[in-house]
């Protein structure tokens, strides 16, 4: 099965010429996929159309067999909840909320997500508890408020938050920017263990092509994108 089918997909913001236009793209599902591209080469374009935030103008997005970008705004926004994490760049925690509690966000707006932990016999606590450790917070660090952690264990908390409840797919927006390369490369191979766990599809945006080595996939945005290519 292929977790992203992209065909003859393209987008234009109102009044300008095309930023994506991408005659096709193949990810399997379990693959693990670094995407580079320059600034202005329409990266962030193609993380909200793969999170339906947008949709194209013409072609055909299907995400595990779903035709994603023909659902309506709702039927996008119950689907993102349900299949889809997201890591942002700068993480997006609720400040005064703690550790936990941010990671547990993810459960409290998907009933499907609460219904995996439920199969493999824990509870979301339990399970948001856990990964919390696993990525390297202590007991005392998982109940402080969000805003009292240092970066790198925002980090954590965002890639906790977007695991949680075993999506289909995790998009990462480049969240290791703001780490020194040991604390990066631990948080990745932490993150592809956890996502590999559930056969989660990991698309991984970065600037850093020395990460390629960790990724079943190495693409080029430009080689995609032939509007990318002409400008």
């Amino acid at each position: 099965m292929h977790a992203v089918s992209i065909e003859n997909l393209l987008f234009s913001w109102a009044g300008q010429r095309p930023t994506l236009d991408i005659p096709g793209w193949q990810i399997k599902q379990g693959e693990t996929v670094l995407l580079r591209g320059p600034s202005g080469s329409g990266k962030s374009t193609l993380l909200s159309l793969l999170a339906g935030i947008n949709t194209p103008q013409s072609g055909s997005l299907n995400l595990f067999e779903t035709a994603f970008s023909n659902l309506s705004g709702r039927q996008r926004d119950r689907y993102r909840a349900d299949n889809i994490g997201y890591i942002f760049q700068q993480f997006n925690l609720l400040p005064y909320l703690s550790a936990l509690d941010n990671a547990l966000l993810a459960c409290q707006f998907s009933k499907k997500r609460r219904q995996r932990i439920a199969e493999q016999g824990s509870s979301a606590e339990a399970t948001a508890t856990e990964m919390l450790q696993r990525l390297g917070l202590n007991s005392t660090q998982i109940e402080q408020p969000a805003h009292t952690l240092s970066v790198g264990q925002q980090q954590r908390v965002a890639a906790a938050r977007a695991l949680l409840g075993a999506p289909k797919l995790l998009i990462a927006d480049e969240p290791t920017s703001a780490l020194d390369a040991e604390h990066r490369d631990t948080f990745i191979q932490l993150l592809l263990e956890l996502s590999s766990q559930n056969n989660t599809t990991v698309i991984f945006v970065t600037h850093d092509a020395a990460l390629s080595s960790y990724f079943d996939q190495h693409v080029e945005l430009n080689t995609l994108n032939q509007a990318g290519a002409q400008s």
